[in-house]
């Protein structure tokens, strides 16, 4: 069901579902910028999404279900990979997800058929997963159990891990920027957000926010020079150009900040949810001007940015709501 509405405030377009959405996830990459992954408790459901500034024969946002796919436990996190393609023929879909019984799911089509491989080895939830983004061929994960770990997804199970990074506090996020593949950025809880090179796996640079709990972090697509992160109450920004301190911190969410995202299209929005409540909001960064607060009915949903227009997907309890931000 789609309900229009006006204001900034409300969304422009709200997808209600029968079950609980647990993570929002649109691809990041040109070729697949309007595949929107929602997951439940037992599936995840692919749909594209139809926007009348990209199509002619849209009028407002419409969202087309192009296949539901079995998954064993309820989803923790999913990571769309750079093969997937719907511009191109053969389509094909490549994506990553983790569940509660903490196994990573490498999700592939072969002739229009989903195939899907399991990585184990992590002793606790994977928070947080991510593509290197040119071949697709690795993916590397965060998790509470204290580790980083970097699979090869082309290998069978039991010779797929490569490397282990041992951290000091559960890995709550991992970004591999499409601009930046010689670096891979982890996050810890402790609030240390840490550089490596990808290919050896060597430091390159920390980053100490100066606070904790540290629950989700962000690398901008549109700036790679700025990374951003939810810090207890604050989302708390860097300066890779100057790194040694944050160069902004402002507090949005007086109870605890639990996500953060920048706009993928521009580096002028910071989208964060937390409490009280549960409270999204969109921040002008530059600015530090709220420009959306809105009280959600249930945090986990998650929220992410469509590539190429600042249109926001969050998922509220059974709904997507879709919001646009005027640049």
């Amino acid at each position: 069901m789609v309900l229009d509405r006006g204001p900034l405030s409300e969304p422009v377009a709200q997808f209600h579902f029968k079950n609980r959405v647990f993570v929002t996830e649109f691809s990041p990459y040109e070729c697949s910028a309007n595949l929107l992954a929602i997951c439940f408790q037992e599936s995840i459901l692919i749909v594209e999404v139809k926007l009348p500034e990209e199509d002619d024969s849209v009028k407002k946002p419409e969202f087309d279900c192009l296949r539901e796919i079995r998954h064993d436990t309820r989803v923790q996190s999913l990571t769309w990979g750079p093969k997937t393609s719907q511009l191109v023929a053969p389509r094909f879909l490549q994506f990553a997800a983790s569940g509660s019984d903490y196994k990573l799911r490498i999700f592939t089509t072969k002739n229009a058929k989903i195939e899907s491989k399991e990585l184990k080895g992590h002793q606790d939830y994977i928070n947080s997963i991510a593509f290197e983004p040119e071949t697709g061929d690795i993916v590397v994960t965060a998790s509470d159990d204290h580790t980083a770990r970097v699979w090869d997804s082309t290998q069978d199970s039991s010779k797929a891990l490569l490397h282990t990074f041992s951290l000091n506090s559960p890995g709550m996020s991992v970004q591999w920027h499409p601009f930046e593949t010689g670096k891979l950025l982890i996050a810890q809880k402790s609030g240390v957000i840490s550089m490596y090179n990808s290919v050896n796996y060597s430091p390159i640079l920390s980053l100490d926010c100066c606070a904790a709990p540290l629950l989700s972090a962000d690398w901008c697509h549109a700036n790679s020079m700025l990374v951003t992160a939810a810090v207890f109450s604050d989302v708390v920004q860097f300066d890779l150009s100057r790194p040694s301190l944050p160069t902004d911190r402002f507090s949005e969410h007086m109870e605890g900040c639990k996500l953060v995202r920048f706009s993928r299209s521009t580096d002028a929005y910071v989208a964060s949810v937390g409490k009280p409540g549960s409270t999204l909001k969109v921040t002008q960064q530059k600015m530090r001007r709220t420009i959306m607060s809105i009280p959600k009915k249930i945090i986990g949903g998650g929220a992410s940015w469509h590539l190429r227009i600042p249109y926001l997907a969050v998922g509220n309890d059974r709904d997507i709501d879709l919001y646009k931000i005027s640049l």
